[in-house]
């Protein structure tokens, strides 16, 4: 309870007393006054509530994160009386509005507006709401505030942002660079090993198999492996947007500049990822690369996701295991991941792994050799830690 509440309820009290030891028109004229002030509040914050509009607009046809769009907003009174001692608070978990503090309080005469434009600043792909999130209301005698809800928001779908490196500090990329090819790449070579899922099949040494009772494929000489395959997990943190939607940001604009930065240099790049079932995006710059741009914006994580479905899926299309170095993108470095990567380099290919939020643990080093993890955090500059 504030304080002008307070005095008014003492003050009222005391008029009760006046009125019962002396009585007369003074006393009486003071009560019905002292009685009335609360009433005429509640009755101006509900014309308020019920008469005043705001209106919204931005004057982007795209919004991606961490790039400005103009803002327009009008407060519009629509009632029969002045307004004054009305605020506006502004959503701040995921934009910021610029050169504008929501502290402030906005005085309407009687069917007049007040038009602001200012800039909108989203820091997270996703759709979300932004501009105006609550109206507060104070009556003239500051004995009654209520905040509620903005009834008409304004949602918002953001698009990742496009980050450009100039250097991968995290990796060595010679490991990924494309070499010249042997002179005789589909030879033959005496070598023969046992078949794993993937293999092709007309690589079967049928007298080894016969053999060894077992289905054995030949090596080949001349087999370079070449690009890189880049990982995106499709799993969602949790249901909570707030902790959500700044990781898969984060998650989306990694795969992106990674992907950006091999395109840049000619190196071959597949982006592995898994909504209904397993995509295998082959990138290049260019329309191909909007495409895939796209598809990454429209891109949906889900808590239900089946990353040992999509590591089994992987392991039988056998593609991943062409690649120089394969790049894991995570919000989580657990079990199923590990075991992903330790496939990966069992069969000799470097795996770095990038993961988004946590902390560094004892199992991030792989025992110092398997594998690398680099930990990104939600609000990091990618070309600081990439």
């Amino acid at each position: 309870m504030n304080r002008n509440l307070i005095n008014l309820i003492i003050l009222w009290i005391l008029s009760l007393v006046g009125i019962s030891f002396y009585g007369g028109v003074l006393s009486y004229g003071i009560f019905f006054v002292l009685t009335m002030i609360p009433l005429i509040s509640l009755l101006y914050i509900l014309i308020v509530y019920f008469r005043f509009r705001i209106y919204q607009r931005l004057d982007a046809a795209n919004l991606v994160c961490g790039h400005e769009s103009e803002f327009y907003f009008t407060l519009q009174n629509e009632g029969p009386v002045g307004f004054f001692g009305v605020k506006v608070r502004f959503y701040s978990s995921f934009s910021t509005i610029n050169g504008i503090d929501d502290g402030v309080e906005y005085e309407l005469a009687p069917n007049t507006g007040i038009q602001k434009m200012t800039g909108l600043l989203c820091r997270y792909r996703g759709e979300y709401e932004v501009g105006i999130e609550r109206v507060v209301i104070s009556d003239h005698f500051r004995l009654f505030t209520i905040s509620y809800r903005n009834r008409e928001p304004l949602r918002v779908n953001v698009k990742p942002d496009l980050v450009t490196l100039n250097e991968l500090k995290s990796a060595d990329i010679t490991l990924s660079a494309p070499r010249e090819q042997m002179t005789n790449p589909i030879q033959p070579d005496i070598l023969v090993r046992e078949y794993v899922n993937g293999d092709d099949m007309r690589r079967i040494n049928w007298k080894a198999t016969a053999s060894t009772g077992k289905l054995m494929v030949r090596e080949y000489i001349g087999e370079e492996r070449h690009g890189v395959g880049i990982i995106l997990d499709p799993r969602r943190v949790n249901g909570n947007m707030h902790e959500y939607i700044p990781t898969e940001s984060k998650v989306l604009e990694t795969v992106l500049a990674l992907a950006m930065f091999f395109c840049d240099r000619k190196t071959p790049v597949s982006v592995y990822s898994m909504s209904s079932a397993l995509s295998e995006d082959d990138v290049a710059m260019g329309q191909k690369f909007e495409e895939f741009y796209e598809k990454m914006s429209g891109f949906m994580f889900r808590e239900n996701a089946d990353t040992d479905l999509m590591h089994s899926m992987m392991l039988q299309s056998g593609t991943v295991f062409c690649k120089k170095t394969v790049f894991m993108v995570s919000h989580t470095w657990d079990d199923a991941n590990k075991g992903f990567a330790g496939a990966l380099w069992e069969s000799g290919i470097p795996v770095i792994a990038y993961i988004v939020g946590g902390v560094p643990n004892e199992s991030d080093d792989g025992g110092a050799s398997h594998w690398t993890v680099v930990r990104i955090g939600t609000d990091d500059d990618l070309t600081e830690v990439l």
